[in-house]
């Protein structure tokens, strides 16, 4: 028996010699050979899955003008850590026979998205687009087809600018106006932003509208004066807002305000102060004779805005007759503009009134010295406006509210003078 014990205690001093004997529990795995587990044989090739689009859309529409396109995919799973490219592809086909462009080689983006610019493609077409990794020595398999269409091509030319141009003299509200623009492509409806700025360069721009398109040309005319006797600029831009595109603007254009008063320095000499007065009309007409032998004719006519009338107060057989408004004059008296309302107008009546001629126009006015002397020459500049009643005030009192003021040279047919053609003003 003492043999069999000596002979025991001999293996296991065997045993533990030869380092299968430790102070550790022997039936739990050491620390060194987990960790040994876990290091990935270099050998083996990585498995790889498939890249995820995200942008565009499946079944995006891309207006061309937003090209170049960029896709975009959610970046792919790979098990064996190493660099990782991938490979875009873009075909007419879903079935990429037909391929238009293959961006290889692409480095894998940060923040778990990779993304491509694509050179410029044809407009007006289908495009199928899908993606495959690269990476571990392995090669991925394409993923999920992706479409997407660019839109047709469509271009908008400038407009063409009709007046006023070449620093033409204009009243404080000039009409600007612009032949349409041209353009190509299913183009979407058109406006037209109008800017007025001090300068041809438009650093500072000083009123701007945007119009809807008009039949052949388009026009606007500000709603606030300019300001007077100055040179200025305009210009126009073509706008489609469905597929935003927008045409080059127009060259600068000059004009000058010189056909123009400005009312807070007028002195009124019968009637209120017009410069306070809202412009709710626009004079669209001015015929005027000062040939007394014709009658001395003088006619206004201007967009009726629905002034009210106001009760005559001088007597007549019909006691419930009606004026709404007066015609207005300005005259140029040694560099200062005198103004008074002048003849009375009643609805159904025209906008003539005759006795205005070159030698009467000033003494019968009523609005008393310096124009009770005034006899206009031929050529000179005279000013036309309309007004809610502006008489007889505050009894014959209805609204604050008048026309523009134009300007037009004095004609007298029976004086000799070269172009004394009265000025039309067309309605727009």
């Amino acid at each position: 028996m003492n043999h069999r014990a000596y002979g025991l205690g001999l293996a296991v001093l065997a045993l533990c010699a030869a380092g299968a004997c430790s102070k550790s529990n022997p039936v739990s795995p050491s620390t060194t050979a987990a960790a040994t587990s876990a290091v990935v044989d270099p050998s083996l090739t990585a498995s790889v899955a498939t890249p995820r689009p995200l942008t565009p859309s499946n079944g995006a529409s891309i207006p061309n003008l937003q090209q170049p396109v960029t896709l975009t995919v959610l970046n792919a799973i790979v098990t064996k850590p190493g660099s990782t490219t991938y490979t875009f592809e873009v075909a007419t086909d879903s079935g990429f026979a037909a391929k238009v462009q293959t961006k290889d080689g692409v480095a894998e983006g940060s923040g778990g998205q990779t993304s491509v610019k694509l050179d410029a493609l044809a407009p007006a077409k289908d495009y199928y687009w899908h993606v495959r990794a690269i990476a571990g020595g392995t090669t991925g398999v394409f993923g999920v087809v992706y479409k997407f269409t660019v839109g047709p091509a469509i271009s908008v030319n400038a407009p063409v600018p009709i007046a006023p141009i070449n620093g033409a003299a204009t009243s404080a509200r000039p009409a600007l106006r612009a032949t349409n623009a041209t353009r190509t492509g299913p183009a979407g409806p058109i406006s037209y932003r109008f800017d007025v700025s001090a300068s041809s360069t438009f650093n500072t721009v000083i009123m701007t509208a945007t119009v809807a398109e008009g039949i052949n040309e388009t026009g606007f005319i500000p709603t606030a004066d300019l300001p007077i006797q100055a040179t200025l600029f305009w210009r126009v831009t073509a706008i489609d807002s469905t597929n935003a595109i927008s045409s080059p603007a127009t060259a600068a254009q000059s004009f000058v305000t010189s056909l123009a008063i400005d009312l807070t320095k007028v002195v009124y000499l019968l009637g209120p102060n017009l410069s306070t007065w809202a412009q709710t009309g626009k004079i669209t007409d001015i015929e005027q004779d000062g040939n007394a032998s014709t009658g001395g004719l003088m006619c206004i006519s201007f967009t009726d805005p629905g002034w009210p009338g106001a009760l005559w107060i001088y007597g007549g057989a019909d006691p419930i007759f009606m004026i709404y408004g007066n015609q207005w004059y300005f005259a140029n008296i040694g560099g200062t503009w005198y103004a008074g309302a002048g003849e009375w107008l009643y609805r159904g009546a025209a906008t003539c009134k005759a006795g205005q001629g070159t030698n009467t126009i000033g003494p019968d006015s009523g609005f008393g010295n310096p124009f009770s002397s005034w006899a206009p020459k031929p050529g000179e500049l005279v000013g036309y406006a309309a007004s809610a009643s502006a008489r007889a005030l505050p009894q014959m009192a209805t609204v604050q509210e008048r026309t523009d003021v134009v300007l037009v040279p004095w004609k007298d047919s029976s004086l000799a003078f070269t172009g004394q053609t009265a000025i039309q003003l067309k309605k727009k």
